[in-house]
């Protein structure tokens, strides 16, 4: 029988063992190829700028999705080589070379990935009308997207799995050629050994994850001042998240494992000293799949976490733009009455008015390049209290409680149209209109809301008294708005208006006409955010489960001795249960603080609080955790006490 022929039968009979495998191959498949599409789609190439908003959220995804794809393969190809260790001994006792067991089983590994591609491709193609559909409800574009099979990016798709499948099946290929069968007759009766108590690294880990967690709360206010400007901060934090994980599972839990099993009253309490002894032993070699883990975990929590988030911000960040149905700034009297005519003849109803009085001017901060002077707008406390108490009713006592400067402070409202703030000059000193001030914080409330002419601009909040002096050498303006019955209706109405109007062009702004392209870019980050979610938690899923699969493998025979020796299935599955616990929980744990903190800093960037979707994220996070947890476990128990198919046999 010919090399090809054995890898069809083996591979046959392996589809038990590749089930999981399979379906995290065929589902990335698909997902890869629709962001593929995105880049290719003629549909969506007519948007202009929102198309290329959703080619960069789903180039960065492809990206993202590649690394976790090829990771996934390597980590899952570790796991079937040493479970099919004693097959492959079969085969060097009966005589085959091993680059002939090796041809066999490279072979096998790429029908696995022809495999996925085969099915993953079609399934991908077969929802590709229902994944743009999506994307577009979540950028708002209110189009319909035809059914279209880009031909060129199937061609990337099957170029970049040919060479991750060729690549995998020549690694498999090496792998077996490099076995010795004495190395793989003695590897279940190999002895492990401690791994050594590191307290320099250990102590360096936990260190390390402290000091990125402290980064990420004060990512604007560094210490030290250490010359770093966001992104480069962005950066090192992820290096010390990465590197103190990596010590953490390497060094310190081994730390707490030894100083537990030193402890006799609780190491000797029920089955545990089996449970914690086999974590500790293992360590040596699985400190890096933990790692990983809880990495991955930390990226499913912040894909998801975050995608709520910058939906939040979308929804939110509305009615900063437009406080008002209807706003417009320094129109006479007469101009006021009628666009009151116009309001009524309209059949919408007038709810309230309000007028919010501001000057024009300069303030003056040192930037990274120096001292800059830009326009800005500038207004008292209590004009900002009052317009509060209309556009934020309910809620106004709690935000003015934050802002409220002294005579020496000024505070910052963020122009309605920034999204991403990289820079914070909380704490500085400011000049403005020749005056000192300190800024004391920077806030996101409606105020002027995206007015074309001045919405660009900052508005800087004084006290009632400095307001006074300053406006008497400027010419104060009045923004005047309107809310209605009925804003989103109101288009025919706006448009009305603004024939009565002096410059509706610069000084006109309504709800129904704001037009949020920004949110396409949010947009598609929320919806691929939310699909990358689903493949973080798949890949984190992946890694735990042959990860701890390849412990039920070397488990299985010390098991069996303990078990006729007198140990009872009930405490057998109370030692798996406190074994795959500890491997388990502590990498979701330090995960999900590490998720936590990436959201931290975005909230530093959109200057919004986003305590909700860090609930939701971490709550369906740890329902799906602890479900898979007891389906592990019970996998685990099953293989150590019935054996798994033809590998109990062999």
């Amino acid at each position: 029988m010919n090399a090809f022929k054995t890898s069809w039968l083996l591979f046959k009979n392996n589809l038990k063992l590749y089930k999981f495998y399979l379906v995290v191959l065929i589902l990335a498949t698909a997902i890869y190829y629709n962001f593929l599409a995105v880049n290719y789609n003629p549909y969506l190439q007519v948007l202009g700028e929102q198309y290329i908003f959703a080619q960069v959220a789903s180039s960065l995804c492809s990206i993202v999705l590649f690394l976790t794809v090829l990771f996934f393969m390597f980590h899952a190809n570790n796991f079937f080589y040493k479970l099919r260790y004693k097959e492959i001994g079969t085969y060097m006792l009966m005589g085959i070379p091993g680059s002939k067991i090796g041809i066999i089983f490279a072979l096998e590994s790429i029908l696995l990935g022809l495999t996925a591609v085969v099915i993953g491709l079609p399934v991908g193609v077969l929802f590709s009308k229902l994944f743009f559909m999506l994307l577009a409800k979540a950028m708002i574009l209110d189009i319909q997207i035809p059914f279209y099979i880009p031909l060129k990016a199937i061609g990337i798709l099957l170029l970049i799995l040919a060479v991750i499948i060729f690549v995998m099946g020549l690694k498999n290929y090496r792998m077996i050629r490099r076995s010795r069968l004495i190395e793989i007759l003695n590897a279940a009766k190999k002895e492990q050994s401690l791994p050594k108590i590191r307290w320099v690294r250990g102590l360096l880990g936990v260190v390390l994850i402290l000091a990125a967690y402290y980064l990420a709360l004060h990512i604007f206010d560094l210490p030290f001042d250490l010359p770093l400007d966001y992104l480069e901060t962005s950066i090192l934090i992820l290096l010390l998240i990465c590197t103190g994980t990596y010590f953490f599972f390497g060094s310190f839990l081994a730390i707490i494992l030894n100083a537990l099993i030193q402890n006799k009253k609780a190491i000797y309490k029920g089955s545990r000293l089996v449970s914690f002894s086999n974590t500790l032993f293992r360590l040596g070699t699985h400190y890096r799949s933990l790692s990983m883990t809880a990495i991955l975990c930390a990226a499913t929590l912040t894909a998801f976490s975050g995608s709520l988030a910058l939906k939040y911000f979308a929804d939110n960040n509305a009615a900063v733009e437009a406080p008002y149905s209807i706003s417009y700034i320094n129109q006479d009297e007469q101009t006021n009455q009628r666009i009151k005519a116009l309001i009524s003849e309209s059949g919408h109803q007038i709810l309230a008015e309000h007028d919010s009085r501001f000057i024009q001017g300069e303030v003056t901060y040192q930037s990274g390049s120096g001292q800059r002077t830009e326009n800005c707008l500038i207004t008292s406390y209590s004009e900002v209290r009052q317009s509060l108490m209309l556009t934020r009713p309910g809620h106004d006592q709690e935000i003015l409680a934050g802002i409220e400067p002294r005579d020496d402070e000024t505070v910052s409202i963020l122009h309605a149209s920034l999204v991403f703030s990289g820079i914070s000059h909380v704490g500085d000193n400011l000049v403005i209109q020749g005056r000192d001030y300190v800024l004391k914080k920077e806030v996101k409330i409606p105020f002027i809301g995206e007015m074309p002419d001045i919405g660009q601009y900052q508005t800087y909040i004084v006290t009632d008294e400095q307001y006074d002096q300053l406006k008497k050498n400027s010419e104060e303006m009045t923004l005047h708005g309107i809310n209605i019955t009925e804003p989103q209706d109101s288009m025919p109405l706006v448009d009305k208006i603004a024939g009565v109007m002096k410059n509706p062009g610069g000084n006109l702004n309504s709800y129904a006409g704001q037009y949020q392209y920004k949110y396409y870019l949010i947009g598609a980050f929320y919806f691929m955010g939310l699909v990358m979610a689903i493949v973080f938690v798949i890949a984190t899923f992946s890694t735990i489960y042959f990860k701890i699969l390849s412990d039920a493998v070397l488990d299985r025979e010390q098991y069996k001795i303990l078990m006729k020796i007198g140990m009872t299935k009930q405490e057998i599955a109370g030692s798996i249960y406190t074994q795959v616990g500890t491997a388990f929980i502590l990498p979701s744990l330090l995960g999900i603080m590490h998720g936590v903190m990436a959201i931290k800093v975005l909230e530093s960037f959109i200057h919004y609080q986003f305590t909700g979707s860090i609930v939701i994220g971490v709550g369906i996070l740890v329902l799906a955790m602890t479900g898979y947890y007891v389906f592990i476990t019970r996998k685990y128990q099953d293989m150590v006490v019935k054996g798994w198919g033809i590998y109990e046999r062999a």
